[in-house]
């Protein structure tokens, strides 16, 4: 997993959390961010936990894709 894809985890972890706990904090900026992140299409009429967890399967698939690719080799 390259670096920007471990960022954009990292990042959809932190709204998820920030929506479900009290301590953690996402500014306008991280929200944005996570929004041009998600690789799939519109984000319009999607919620940010929505998004949040797609930007997470992308994430997933990418390393599953990787690992199939892995074995073929």
């Amino acid at each position: 997993m390259d670096g920007l894809a471990t960022e954009r985890l990292k990042l959809a972890l932190k709204v998820l959390d920030s929506l479900y706990g009290c301590t953690v904090k996402v500014t306008n900026a991280e929200l944005e961010t996570l929004k041009k992140s998600y690789l799939a299409g519109d984000v319009a009429g999607l919620k940010i936990d929505d998004i949040a967890v797609a930007v997470i399967n992308e994430a997933l698939d990418c390393l599953k894709a990787a690992r199939q690719r892995a074995k073929i080799a």
